[in-house]
């Protein structure tokens, strides 16, 4: 989920809701056109977003959003039980410049280096030491470390490291990219940013059939062209029952068999978690006859 500007004459931020298909294409979940980024506002949207769902109960299970302070309130009201995921893509910006603020330039680098450590630290373990070496180079760097803590890592961890959000199924997205790119795709087609409603929604009626078509011929990609690679009779209750994507992953994650064998703490079980795919140790025991 995320706003853009210059959309149409009225100069009413618009705020887009996209999701992936199971082929990792991007499709437009729904629009709409905000007087102001309030709480409130961001409150009307959800609720009407709620409303689209065709059963009562149902609601996002992870949703990703830039820290837009309002829009997350609002998310904790509408969908208290959805997980609240923030751009990595956006954080490791903002920590970038701020480095470039507090710290001598031969060490912007590794600065740089040891935060990305962070972010990507499996366990809370890794995590732990991760931000240690963080800290004791940034020794002489305490505003600098103080941004890092209270903006970022103290209240937020969990909704971007990787110690926690790889136990979400979040199917890879951690950046808002894919909404971000759809506001791109929109401007393009719009030509200029002094359309009226009508013109605006003839556009983006416009981009929801392309995207329909893209969709629909992804799909039938999946259900009757073979790759070679997925040929062998350990493919063979999967093929045209789930996606290619989902194949390619799970060949990926054979490659890891031999190291990690059945054992969950060496697999660290990620593709499980954070893409509903069997990981390593299940691919494993499945191989010793087990059951997947």
């Amino acid at each position: 989920m995320d706003n853009t500007y210059k959309a149409n004459k009225y100069r009413q931020p618009l705020f887009e809701i996209v999701g992936m298909t199971s082929t990792e294409l991007t499709f437009a979940v729904a629009f709409a056109y905000m007087e102001s980024e309030q709480t409130g506002n961001c409150c009307w949207v959800l609720e009407k977003l709620k409303e689209l769902s065709v059963k009562k109960d149902l609601c996002p299970q992870v949703i990703l959003i830039d820290r837009d302070l309002a829009l997350m309130k609002a998310i904790e009201i509408v969908f208290p039980r959805s997980i609240n995921l923030l751009c990595r893509f956006h954080i490791n910006k903002n920590v970038g410049a701020k480095c470039k603020q507090h710290v001598v330039n031969d060490l912007q680098k590794t600065i740089d280096t040891l935060w990305m450590e962070v972010v990507w630290a499996s366990d809370e373990v890794e995590y732990g030491q991760r931000l240690h070496q963080l800290e004791q180079a940034c020794v002489d760097y305490s505003g600098f470390m103080n941004y890092v803590k209270d903006t970022w890592l103290t209240p937020h961890r969990h909704r971007f490291v990787g110690a926690w959000i790889n136990r979400v199924l979040h199917l890879g997205n951690t950046t808002t990219n894919r909404v971000e790119y759809t506001h791109w795709k929109l401007k393009q087609m719009l030509g200029n940013s002094i359309g009226d409603m009508v013109k605006c929604w003839e556009v983006m009626n416009n981009n929801l059939r392309l995207q329909l078509g893209n969709i629909r011929a992804s799909f039938q990609k999946s259900f009757y062209e073979v790759e070679h690679a997925y040929i062998s009779p350990f493919y063979g209750y999967l093929r045209g029952s789930v996606s290619r994507v989902a194949l390619r992953c799970i060949a990926e994650e054979l490659l890891r068999v031999d190291y990690v064998g059945t054992n969950k703490k060496i697999c660290g079980c990620t593709l499980r978690t954070s893409y509903g795919l069997p990981c390593a140790c299940e691919l494993g025991r499945y191989a010793l006859g087990g059951i997947c």
